[in-house]
């Protein structure tokens, strides 16, 4: 079966595969784990084995995502339409607004889709990704075919976070949560997939075991080449080497998304480092330090995020005009919302009294919460 494919997670491979067995199979499965871990495959897999369960072309087809595809315009409440896949019995949904927010057109053509079209003889497969990024418009128009579902139909809902997921929505599904692997059985998988050994064995590392992380990081030269800033900044960091962590971030001076995603990198290469990790370049107390400041600022909505719709009044009321929003003292590394909306990020102990290291200013749109 195409579950067999993925890595680990054996209690829900064998569950998923009994109700697939005994045609048992919930209509709704809702499929829990952080960004990276595979969630997205994972779906692809049940609706493999669902539709096709003796495998064939077109079960190879899905798993790389060669299905429907359901899209619509911003803005546009009747612009959602179906686009043709090669796998026509399967729908994949994922949010085209900002921020990767679902559009209610999107959800609406599924909808209809699966309502109007006749069903083939192993029925539908429909796979709803991120569901947690769902405004309350698609999420009613998700709930109205999710009661009451056409015969046939599988629905295969994938999240972050289960807290994200609308209570509406996560009562109508079975949950299973997706693990992370050993870094050990991660860098043996991607191996396999065709990633070198010494890259593999870093990335499994550095993420902690999520497959789809290190593959991204392995195949992708700008992924790739993010990951080893990461590295380099700790380097820097660990060493107090003031002058290469200045060029380094003075390339983010007016790159919002490339900043918070480097931020990201540099949590995970602390986390290594908090776990013991020999290729970490941040060990002991200053990677438990960097760690716990890093993902206080990932979780900040103030922080540096890539889409600055959380910049509203309910989050700037409770920071002042420079207000600290991160420190670490082991470190020397402070960020901060400082006076004319500026974004700055900052190293004391690299630099004595502290010399920003690279700001810039955040969204216009916020200024008002800040007169």
């Amino acid at each position: 079966m195409m579950l067999d494919r993925m890595e680990g997670n054996a209690e829900l491979k064998t569950s998923v595969q009994q109700m697939l067995a005994t045609r048992r199979l919930t209509h709704s499965v809702l499929l829990v784990g952080e960004a990276g871990l595979g969630t997205g495959f994972a779906a692809r897999c049940i609706a493999a084995d669902y539709l096709s369960p003796a495998g064939g072309a077109a079960a190879e087809a899905l798993l790389r995502g060669e299905c429907c595809r359901a899209v619509a315009k911003a803005g546009k409440r009747d612009s959602g339409t179906v686009e043709t896949g090669i796998v026509r019995e399967a729908i994949s949904v994922s949010g085209m607004g900002s921020g990767g927010k679902y559009l209610g057109g999107q959800v609406t053509a599924m909808r209809s889709e699966i309502f109007n079209t006749s069903l083939s003889a192993e029925g539908r497969a429909v796979l709803l990704y991120h569901v947690e990024r769902m405004n309350e418009e698609s999420a009613n128009a998700l709930l109205k075919v999710m009661e009451e579902p056409p015969e046939g139909v599988l629905f295969l809902l994938t999240a972050d976070s289960l807290a994200g997921v609308l209570p509406t929505i996560r009562s109508r599904c079975i949950s299973f949560a997706v693990a992370p692997v050993s870094p050990a059985d991660c860098a043996r998988y991607c191996t396999a997939q065709g990633v070198g050994s010494k890259d593999a064995a870093l990335y499994s590392e550095l993420f902690d075991g999520h497959i789809g992380t290190v593959l991204d990081a392995a195949r992708d030269e700008a992924r790739r080449a993010q990951v080893d800033k990461a590295l380099a900044l700790a380097k820097a960091a660990a060493a107090q080497d003031s002058y290469a962590a200045a060029v380094l971030l003075a390339a983010y001076e007016k790159d919002k998304v490339g900043a918070a995603a480097l931020l990201a990198d540099f949590r995970a290469v602390a986390a290594a480092g908090l776990r013991g990790s020999p290729r970490a370049p941040v060990q002991g107390d200053a990677a438990g330090d960097l760690h716990r400041e890093m993902l206080h600022t990932q979780h900040t909505p103030c922080g540096l995020t890539a889409d600055s719709e959380c910049i509203g009044q309910n989050i700037i009321q409770r920071f002042a005009v420079g207000q600290l929003l991160l420190q670490c003292r082991s470190l020397g590394l402070q960020l901060g919302i400082r006076h004319r909306l500026i974004l700055a990020f900052q190293s004391q102990h690299l630099f004595g009294e502290g010399v920003d290291l690279f700001q810039f200013p955040i969204r216009e749109a916020a200024k008002e919460f800040f007169s």
